[in-house]
């Protein structure tokens, strides 16, 4: 291989960052925390990685990635299949369309924005998962796992930026 090849493949492996670390994410929300509770508390890490890729590197996870993990997301999960790539897809659209609110402004506003983002994406899992399954569902599991997901918000936006600056940098946005 020459130089160029293998800058090509560097530069090519380097642009999937993004969608294999939210696969990975996705693996690693499927092992619930240990929490206080009887049931399993399982944060939206997904739906996190999708919120800051789509905000800072969208050229990254363009939709049909962003549906593919939620394809897989509802696989893994268990979940009828659809509602996570409805989310997800959702989600995209939203932030892509408010990119500039978020751009060069302090982390609150990000925070703030996910905050709103996850509140709605809870609900609207909570209705469609109710229509699913014919009954309404009990809420309290949603709070908690909502929760859960906007306190460790900040912890994983620190895995995406330290990942944006020490591998994506290369890579032409």
């Amino acid at each position: 291989m020459n130089v160029s090849a293998l800058g090509r493949l560097d530069l090519a492996l380097r642009s999937v960052t993004p969608f294999f670390l939210t696969v990975t994410l996705i693996l690693l929300g499927t092992m619930p925390l240990a929490m206080p509770v009887d049931w399993p508390i399982t944060p939206a890490f997904g739906l996190m990685a999708v919120f800051y890729w789509s905000v800072y590197r969208p050229d990254l996870l363009p939709a049909l990635a962003v549906f593919a993990l939620g394809v897989l997301q509802d696989l893994i999960s268990a979940a009828p299949l659809g509602i996570t790539a409805v989310i997800y897809l959702g989600t995209y659209g939203v932030v892509l369309n408010q990119r500039k609110v978020f751009l060069g402004k302090p982390f609150a506003m990000s925070w703030w924005g996910f905050m709103m983002v996850a509140i709605v994406a809870a609900v609207v899992r909570w209705l469609l998962s109710s229509i699913f399954a014919g009954r309404v569902l009990e809420g309290h599991r949603m709070v908690t796992e909502l929760a859960a997901t906007i306190l460790l918000f900040p912890l994983l936006v620190w895995l995406f930026v330290t990942t944006h600056r020490r591998i994506l940098p290369q890579v032409a946005g």
